[in-house]
């Protein structure tokens, strides 16, 4: 990101409806003039109705029993590819839908557009949306022209250039603002709609990608719940506990640790005979790198942020070795299931490609090795499982910086299931995965194509003439199988 100077040189041509120096700076500047390279049109020009902005209302994270209620999509059920998390909305009164029907319920093919707090998230509502579900105040609705695809305009909004264009509109104070007069000068490049389809095909297939990746994370959690069924995980904690001396473990004796529903927990879990340690199906690794060691300039890194604690994915950065830090020591290889040591409650559980076999990661994590492909979906799996999180949760120590032993992970009780069913659950979770990596992949194409649309290196001849093609569903094997 380009930094911004404290002195702004601009002449009057320049000038629009503000008059500060933020709006100035020389990188957003470049970016509008490279902008100007396709056509564009001012956002408002853009939608059905131009005259209105649909703005949403506040909601809440859970229901009670005496109330009605609907379903509501919040900043965070957005995610940084424009995905809206459709299994965790939260809800607001039913009743409200008297006054909201019209300006606050949102229907697909809507372009949601993040104009308060972090400003940054924007999302294409999908075919998976509830009847009437409400939009949070945080976001503006809109219900684009017929001549625009929703899903071009959300992978500019998504690009470099978009983001940036889009923060040169935000008014700071105590919260982030784009006000809506600002918000309707914003200009939306709009080349030939074939373009536009194109880049947009590749935002669609990433959706059903998600959807189907959805169905596989039901299918998955049917299929956990019965290797789980009957286990105690959710047991409640209470503020006190009274425990019989039998039951005091002698490696702690800290009131934490001895909390009734953990207790349970592992009692249970310890009688059921269809449960092993996983020290009895897998190995700790204790393969260690060494800058230098290697004759390597650079090396990739994998910290706890890589992990994406909703998908299980592992991505990476590039740190030259004179750059590496003290905790880059965990060598690792492709199918290794990664379990943070560090505030275990957040489920950062990850597996590594093997596009990273011979990446080093942090020593926040405890390294688990499989004895195969297949098994590393399966730990995958039931390593993100909340019994397996409860049990890591109780071997939790210290308050600013929780964290457990990586000794503690080979304890671990997970199901004991048969060849057949390890397979089965692994290749579901396999390919729950892989569809999930393909669409954040599919968003960052069409986030690609739109810098080079910009840029002029997108071959848009090509596209006119019909022998550049999008992927289709027939190029993803997932999909291709997908008889839903």
């Amino acid at each position: 990101m380009a930094e911004a100077s404290k002195r702004v040189w601009t002449d009057a041509t320049q000038l629009e409806a503000r008059l500060d120096a933020e709006f100035y700076q020389p990188h957003f500047l470049e970016a509008e003039r490279r902008l100007r390279r396709v056509p564009t049109q001012r956002f408002h020009n853009l939608w059905r109705d131009s005259n209105r902005i649909y703005i949403g209302i506040a909601g809440f994270s859970e229901r009670t029993q005496d109330r009605d209620y609907t379903p509501y999509i919040r900043p965070t059920d957005v995610g940084t590819n424009g995905e809206i998390d459709w299994n965790h909305i939260a809800w607001c009164y039913a009743e409200w839908l008297n006054d909201h029907s019209v300006s606050g319920c949102a229907k697909a093919g809507d372009l949601l557009v993040e104009v308060k707090g972090n400003t940054r998230r924007v999302a294409v509502v999908d075919s998976s949306v509830p009847a009437n579900c409400i939009v949070s105040g945080s976001f503006w609705r809109l219900t684009l022209a017929d001549s625009v695809n929703p899903r071009f305009v959300l992978a500019y909004l998504l690009s470099n250039t978009g983001q940036l264009l889009k923060r040169r509109w935000v008014s700071n104070s105590v919260i982030s603002w784009i006000d809506p007069h600002s918000f309707r000068r914003f200009q939306i490049p709009v080349p030939d709609r074939r373009i536009q389809d194109y880049i947009g095909a590749k935002v669609e297939l990433a959706e059903r990608c998600r959807a189907v990746a959805s169905r596989e994370r039901e299918k998955l959690g049917t299929e956990l719940a019965a290797l789980y069924e009957g286990c105690p995980h959710d047991a409640l904690s209470s503020l006190t506990t009274m425990v019989e001396t039998a039951e005091i473990d002698g490696s702690r004796l800290d009131a934490w640790y001895h909390q009734r529903h953990f207790i349970t927990l592992t009692d249970w879990l310890r009688r059921n005979p269809a449960f092993v340690e996983l020290g009895n199906v897998a190995s700790l690794s204790s393969d260690r790198w060494s800058p230098g060691a290697h004759g390597q300039s650079a090396f990739r890194y994998i910290e706890i942020s890589n992990v994406d604690s909703s998908t299980g994915h592992v991505s990476h950065s590039e740190v030259p070795v004179k750059n590496a830090p003290s905790r880059a020591r965990k060598l690792l290889r492709g199918f290794d299931v990664l379990v943070s040591t560090v505030r275990p409650n957040r489920g950062a559980v990850g597996l590594v490609p093997d596009s990273l076999d011979g990446a080093v990661a942090t020593t926040g994590f405890a390294v688990v090795r499989p004895v195969s492909k297949t098994d590393a979906f399966f730990l995958l799996a039931v390593l993100r499982h909340p019994a397996s999180t409860a049990q890591l949760m109780r071997c939790n120590t210290g308050s600013a910086y929780p964290a457990i032993e990586e000794s503690v992970l080979p304890q671990i009780w997970i199901p004991g299931a048969k060849p057949g069913i390890r397979k089965s659950l692994g290749a579901r979770e396999l390919r729950r995965t892989t569809l999930l990596q393909t669409a954040v992949d599919l968003v960052d194409q069409a986030k690609a194509d739109v810098e080079g649309l910009i840029e002029g290196t997108l071959d848009v001849q090509a596209i006119l003439d019909g022998t550049l093609k999008p992927s289709t569903a027939d190029d993803i094997p997932e999909l291709a199988e997908d008889t839903a």
